[in-house]
């Protein structure tokens, strides 16, 4: 008995066309397999990111909000806790200090004190491997500076520290701060020690930073925006009573509630993700559509021949569509277990970046269901119209198809498409004939040239949200004319500190800014400084400065009869929508208001919220006269190696002279690491248009493969003339080489206002703020070469079967 004998004579029709042409099957699977394989990769990474980060951040106990001061004693942090309002404070201490990796570069690092690592209650500080707590003198290395430092647990380190002294310490262990901001966006590393260690690191034993949580009554059933106001509220008494204890107090940092500081961005990418699952999906399904309906026209003639037994319409109906499920049952066994895979793998490469703990790989049922719903339900739909209109024919038009379609022009179309090729009558007849043969299946043909247009154009617009990403970067680091950054702990006398600049050589000109931070009020009586705005960064350079491009929008920039007047950045206006130009304003800084006008409102450049003010009467305000935090450096060498070499030999003839530095920043290496957080974000968006051009090709390849077999007999009628096979290659080549030229046209039309529209969402999800937009046009060529070889790629296979026929056999095929 045949192994297919206990099959009912439909079922054996299905398993004939399954398994009767594998390519066939193959394409059509892939087809389907594609977009479950996108839905069911974005959800279970959805889920994933969900369950992982969630469960990382909440073990945390992250603060509710976080104050940054010049050191104070250890006693403030009682008086914080004892606020109305708050549930629990604690204090650390940050020391920075530079660092000498393994490959011999001096890196940036934050040394972090807890006064007690086993009684942890706020931003909890994990151990992973090696001694806990730290020992005096030891380090313990947050896990994501790990990579960077090319430092593994049990070696020594060589710190130097502010006062310009080399010391060696030990990593002990490795800690994981699920509250820290990954190594990988902030640049710089982080280790965890002991207060007793501070004084080897000539620091005093006192604590700068105050983290707190609020009381979860206070903030209960209130919306995101709401409670933020809520614990602002609460953080500005906290920054009022370090006020209070003779301190000055830098910065306010609040987060939403029960959300990681970078939710904004996973989500945002999570939503890009999103859109490539519904971009697959769309395309396998009008690749399906395509298939199915080639297929039909195809066996119009078996149709005929079912119909004439007395097989009724609904009977066909449910046979061509039982082979789609087979279709669809075959695309689940291949995509579910790929899609986990590849969302697993997606997951460990956010925990990485984003420095949370992934729970591995999980296959969630409610995923599995998404996947069947769309493997079977999508496909079974989207069939269901071309398999409608197929089995639709009349035993008498079924019988007499010859397979061999009419090529006389019937429509608008046809007509033009003749008129224009008899203009080419200099092209040779193989050329002539895949030209018009591309325009006679219309339907097939937009099908085919809508996935690939949509591939090309999201293919293209990702290049151009990367260049536009990098163009908003450009622009933004236009801002800083300077190469150097020096940050001091405390203040200095400015001419001392340019004096000292200046004698390294390399250094063209320095400039020493005045600096501090300060609240503003929206009024002058007492009330409105618990409704103050976030903290806002307040800087002294000279007016005349040539060390910053600030790109004033509005009103105008700092001039030498300038005293009490201020330029504000759109980040402070964004914060308080009250500031207009020539309006008046009040800032808080420390116990002191400072009153002026506003003059100017320049565009924030990736800055954070600045006020700039005249430096001479900013420092007076402040009590501060002729003082500077900061200096700004313009080396003679543009060279970034030579720009990182001189940051060090000013750090080290500062620290000589007695001048403590809190830490070195090259504006070049600042924009590497944006870029390399730019990368994450194209990364994403170009796996999207990599799997979106792999769905077009697939597509491309199924219609000329469908292609072959529709015109079987008319490649015999070809082959009996004296076609050869090369000639009868060249055909179909030169076919798929016109949908890909053609969809490329297409794309390049719509690729320009979806760029911009994808570089605006981009930018609004990722910065807040629009991209500079800017049109890639590498990425337009780029699609260009690819739309070609993809084409040639994908007809390949389609033109070698169909040299392969006979005429015998072609003209015995049904």
């Amino acid at each position: 008995m045949s192994r297919r004998g206990w099959l009912t004579p439909r079922w054996m029709k299905v398993w004939a066309d399954l398994w009767g042409n594998p390519l066939r099957t193959a394409l059509v699977v892939m087809s389907i397999a594609v977009g479950v394989f996108a839905v069911g990769m974005v959800y279970s990474a959805y889920l994933m990111f969900s369950r992982d980060l969630a469960g990382s951040w909440a073990t945390a106990a992250p603060a509710s909000a976080t104050l940054y001061a010049d050191p104070f004693d250890e006693e403030l942090v009682q008086s914080v806790r004892s606020l109305r309002g708050v549930k629990e404070a604690t204090g650390r201490r940050n020391v920075d200090v530079r660092v000498k990796t393994q490959d011999g570069q001096m890196r940036q690092m934050l040394l972090i004190a807890l006064p007690d690592y086993v009684k942890q209650k706020v931003n909890i500080i994990k151990p992973q491997s090696g001694a806990w707590p730290p020992g005096d003198g030891d380090v313990l290395l947050e896990r994501s500076s790990l990579a960077g430092m090319g430092i593994k647990q049990g070696d020594r380190v060589q710190v130097e520290t502010s006062t310009g002294r080399k010391r060696s310490m030990k990593v002990s262990g490795v800690v994981y701060d699920p509250a820290q901001i990954p190594s990988m966006f902030s640049g710089r590393s982080y280790g965890y020690i002991s207060m007793e260690t501070l004084a080897k690191l000539d620091e005093e034993r006192r604590l700068d930073e105050v983290n707190l949580v609020v009381q979860p009554e206070l903030i209960k059933g209130q919306d995101g925006e709401t409670a933020i106001q809520t614990i602002q509220g609460v953080g500005r008494r906290a920054w009022t009573k370090l006020e209070q204890g003779d301190t000055t107090v830098y910065w306010l940092q609040v987060g939403k509630p029960g959300e990681h500081p970078l939710q904004g961005p996973i989500d945002a990418l999570v939503m890009l993700l999103a859109v490539l699952g519904g971009l697959s999906l769309l395309l396998g399904t009008l690749l399906l559509v395509n298939t199915v309906s080639a297929i039909l026209a195809q066996q119009i003639r078996q149709v005929g021949i079912m119909k004439s037994i007395g097989a009724q319409r609904g009977q066909i109906l449910r046979l061509y569509l039982s082979m789609v499920a087979a279709y669809g049952c075959l695309a689940l066994l291949v995509s579910a277990p790929l899609g986990a895979v590849a969302a697993n793998a997606i997951t460990s490469f956010m925990a990485q970046a984003f420095n949370f703990n992934s729970g591995g790989l999980e296959l969630p049922p409610r995923v599995l269901v998404l996947e069947a719903c769309v493997a079977l339900l999508v496909p079974l739909l989207a069939a269901l119209w071309p398999i409608w209109q197929g089995t639709g024919v009349t035993v008498r038009e079924a019988i007499s198809d010859y397979g061999i379609g009419a090529v006389a022009a019937k429509g608008r179309v046809d007509r033009w498409v003749d008129r224009g090729l008899r203009r080419l009558h200099h092209l040779p007849r193989p050329v002539v004939l895949s030209l018009r043969n591309t325009f006679r299946r219309k339907g097939r043909l937009a099908l085919t040239l809508i996935t690939l247009v949509v591939a090309g154009t999201v293919f293209m617009a990702v290049f151009s949200v990367r260049s536009s990403l990098y163009a908003t970067l450009d622009q933004a680091l236009e801002y800083f004319q300077y190469d150097i950054s020096i940050n001091f702990t405390q203040n200095y006398r400015g001419s001392r500190i340019s004096q000292e600049v200046m004698r390294v050589p390399g250094v063209e000109a320095a400039e020493a800014w005045g600096f501090s931070s300060g609240r503003i009020l929206k009024g002058e009586g007492k009330a409105a400084e618990t409704e103050a705005s976030k903290s806002t960064f307040l800087l002294a350079p000279p007016v005349n400065t040539t060390m910053i491009q600030p790109r004033v929008i509005e009103g105008r920039w700092l001039v030498e009869e300038d005293e009490n007047a201020f330029v504000v950045n759109t980040e402070v206006v964004k914060d308080n929508p009250q500031i207009k130009v020539g309006g008046e304003t009040v800032i808080k800084v420390g116990d002191r208001k400072l009153h002026g006008t506003v003059v100017g409102i320049a565009q924030s450049q990736l800055t954070g919220p600045i006020c700039y003010s005249p430096n001479e009467w900013m420092t007076n305000a402040i009590q501060a006269a002729g003082k500077a935090r900061s200096v700004q450096v313009v080396t003679l060498s543009k060279e970034p190696q030579a720009q990182v070499a001189l940051g060090q030999a000013l750090e080290a003839h500062l620290k000589k002279n007695n001048l403590r530095v809190q830490s070195v920043e090259v504006t070049w290496q600042q924009k590497e690491r944006l870029r390399s957080q730019f990368d994450i974000i194209t990364t994403f968006l170009l796996v999207m248009a990599v799997l979106l051009a792999i769905v077009g090709a697939l597509g491309l390849m199924g219609t000329m493969s469908i292609n072959v077999l529709e015109r079987t007999r008319e490649i015999g009628v070809m082959r009996a003339i004296g076609a050869s096979s090369l000639g009868i290659g060249k055909v179909f080549i030169v076919e798929a080489l016109v949908m890909g030229l053609l969809s490329w046209l297409i794309a390049l039309l719509l690729a320009l206002p979806v760029s911009a529209a994808l570089s605006y969402q981009v930018g609004m999800l990722f910065m807040r703020a629009p991209l500079q937009f800017s049109f890639s046009l590498s990425g337009l060529a780029i699609w260009l070469l690819l739309s070609v070889v993809l084409s040639v790629l994908a007809s390949l296979l389609p033109a070698w079967n169909a040299t392969r026929l006979s005429v015998r056999d072609v003209l015995s095929y049904e």
